[in-house]
């Protein structure tokens, strides 16, 4: 599960690589410096007494006065119209972006509105890291955009070769770095994370780690769950099932699986021409509710065998979890905007041609500017994340990850988004599989074995597992 954790983070930056790339033209190596400015803006609100100058409104260990709330409700407002604004303009605060014709007072009243409840809720979620988190998404919302718009728009105009853009970005990179290393300081910094929460009245233990264990025996599986968040640890509790039942779980899922396949692509009158619900997602979705369904019917009451002749371990916890469940609700909004939007379907044809594009009438500013919305939101998330999980922000976690994330998007194919995601936790699961599967191999080497995986298929498909389809 740790490398499914890790190709979520990397996934939520390659897909800012990726789209940047193919719509902008932009070979961003300034994209890990993104994600570590995300990373220090939900300092904000996890722990404003580490953030310089804004310290001074707060009066006591994590708690700011009325001027300090003031300020992260206007920080959270201004940043959601400032995105607008970027999109083009007043006239883009005024609807001009919207589908159809929409009244100019109506739209300005929409976006101040929609602005001003996101301010509410960074300030009512004040000092919870979820918070935080809404918080860093929405300031890079419009720092990404607007550093296109104040670096990368000028060079383009001048017509900046791939290779200059490249320039641009490493010299981009390093400003930022050690642009937030003055600001901020060069010592590491944590996020305060709770370590139990409450769901309906009970407790929850959040950075506690779950082990599930697996035992095969004669009669079939048993699966054992343990919490270690109370001390000492705490059976939660066992299921077994009968060879007949896991029979019966494997012929049902997929039974599942290919009706929903079958119906999906049941013809051109058929709700199979949907682009956003296809029939290989429709099979995904169908078999993993069918078999989570009858995971919990067919479990049998048991103990723990006295032998067994295989079991394994697998270690999660409900934060863990939540990066993977964060990380594939984004990728689902992004292929429901891609699939099923006018926008989406824009920076699909800005992407395969863009001269093309502009030709037909689409406005490729905006669609560069909405690319970039898209990528530093998505930055912040996976800056946020990588902080929570590894307990630690340094000027330097982006530039880390950089590598990973460009190895998960050329090896995933670089013209597909849809590659980048899973070249990405290919890359991830490499990463930390391969230091367990391989004899004598410590942590260091997790990122040289992301980069041997994608050597070995680089050299027998160089255009990506995809082949930027």
């Amino acid at each position: 599960m740790t490398g499914l954790v890790t190709g979520s983070i990397v996934a939520l930056g390659a897909i800012g690589l990726a789209l940047v790339y193919n719509i902008a033209e932009v070979p961003n190596f300034a994209h890990g410096e993104l994600l570590m400015l995300g990373a220090y803006m939900a300092l904000f609100v996890n722990k404003p007494d580490t953030v310089p100058v804004f310290e001074e409104l707060v009066t006591a260990s994590r708690t700011l006065d009325a001027v300090g709330m003031a300020v992260l409700f206007a920080l959270a407002t201004g940043s959601v119209l400032a995105a607008v604004y970027l999109l083009g303009g007043m006239r883009a605060l005024k609807g001009s972006w919207w589908p159809g014709d929409p009244s100019p007072a109506v739209a300005l009243g929409v976006h101040s509105l929609a602005a001003g409840v996101l301010g509410a809720v960074v300030v009512v979620g004040f000092p919870s890291i979820w918070a935080g988190l809404l918080l860093s998404a929405l300031m890079l919302a419009w720092i990404a955009p607007f550093l296109e718009k104040v670096v990368f728009q000028k060079f383009r105009a001048k017509d900046a070769s791939l290779a200059t853009m490249l320039i641009v970005t490493l010299g981009l990179s390093f400003v930022l770095r050690f642009g937030t290393q003055a600001f901020y300081g060069g010592q590491v910094r944590t996020y305060v994370v709770p370590q139990v929460g409450s769901v309906f009245g009970y407790d929850v233990g959040l950075s506690a780690a779950k082990f599930f264990d697996f035992y095969v025996t004669g009669s079939g599986l048993t699966m054992h769950v343990i919490d270690t968040g109370p001390n000492p640890d705490q059976a939660m509790f066992t299921a077994a099932y009968s060879w007949l039942a896991l029979l019966g779980l494997v012929v049902l899922t997929l039974g599942a699986a290919l009706a929903a396949y079958r119906w999906r692509s049941g013809g051109a009158e058929g709700y199979g021409t949907s682009y956003t619900v296809g029939p290989k997602l429709s099979a995904a979705v169908a078999g993993i509710v069918t078999f989570v369904a009858l995971l919990f019917l067919l479990a049998g009451g048991g103990s723990i065998p006295q032998s067994s002749s295989f079991s394994t371990r697998v270690r999660l916890s409900v934060m863990r979890a939540s990066v993977i469940f964060i990380a594939v609700g984004m990728m689902a909004s992004l292929h429901f905007l891609l699939q099923e939007t006018k926008l989406g379907k824009a920076m699909r044809a800005s992407s395969d041609n863009i001269d093309l594009a502009k030709i037909t009438g689409i406005n490729t500013d905006r669609v560069m500017m909405a690319t970039w919305i898209i990528a530093g939101a998505f930055a912040a998330v996976g800056g946020v994340m990588l902080g929570v999980l590894f307990s630690q922000l340094t000027v330097n976690m982006g530039f880390f990850l950089l590598l990973p994330m460009f190895a998960g998007v050329i090896l995933g194919g670089l013209q597909s988004v849809y590659g980048a995601i899973l070249g990405s936790y290919i890359v991830g699961l490499s990463m930390d599989v391969g230091i367990y599967a391989i004899p004598n191999v410590g942590s260091t080497y997790r990122i040289p074995i992301a980069f041997a995986i994608l050597f070995v298929v680089l050299l027998v498909k160089p255009e990506g597992i995809t082949g930027g389809s």
